[in-house]
């Protein structure tokens, strides 16, 4: 059977589109759009910590401390710090050669703290609390030892004064407003107790 010339050319032109189209690359899919990080949330809190102290029933000091932090709507780490104190010149002599040295010593308190969202809309909180004071030593008419705290106002202690210390790393879980009591710690050396509240307040 013989296919004529104007055959065979319109079977090529029918055939031929196909062959280009089936060498054409594909075109290159988009990139799926990335989903935006949430936006991280701030909400700003007041805490407010004081730290009392009783001479059995009596309050002796009540020391109110203030911090302002910023708590994410995710988890943070960061923790906001407190320093309030003075440098206290202590005079020391040498049992060797007897000679005084001066130097100073570092006595307040040193609060650091964050605080985080909870799931059930509290507020979980972490303080870390460290108070020093220093507690002279001296004799009455009988010669028999006794020791009281050094208060501003007063000659700068000698006769190797002790450093009366508290250390507390506390954490909490809070409401917006309600007072918690963190910790309660008994003085070895003078008996007295030392309460530490704190309490946690939204601002709006």
């Amino acid at each position: 059977m013989k296919v004529s010339w104007l055959t065979a050319c319109a079977a090529l032109l029918l055939i031929a589109p196909g062959v280009v189209r089936s060498q054409e690359k594909p075109a290159a899919e988009k990139p799926a759009a990335e989903t935006p990080a949430p936006e991280t949330v701030v909400v700003p809190v007041k805490l407010q910590v004081v730290l009392t102290e009783y001479e059995g029933t009596n309050k002796v000091s009540s020391l109110p401390y203030t911090i302002l932090l910023n708590v994410p709507n995710k988890f943070s780490g960061r923790m906001y710090s407190l320093r309030m104190g003075v440098r206290v010149p202590v005079t020391t002599t040498s049992s060797k050669s007897g000679e005084n040295t001066l130097t100073y010593v570092d006595v307040g308190t040193n609060i650091d703290s964050n605080a985080n969202h909870t799931a059930d809309g509290r507020y979980a909180v972490d303080l870390r609390i460290e108070r020093s004071s220093l507690y002279v030593p001296f004799a009455d008419k009988e010669s028999n030892y006794h020791g009281k705290e050094w208060t501003v106002g007063e000659a700068p202690p000698g006769d190797a004064p002790m450093v009366r210390q508290f250390r507390g790393d506390v954490a909490l879980v809070v409401r917006d407003g309600q007072p918690s009591e963190a910790t309660v710690a008994t003085d070895p050396l003078s008996g007295r107790v030392l309460k530490i509240e704190a309490v946690l307040t939204v601002l709006k």
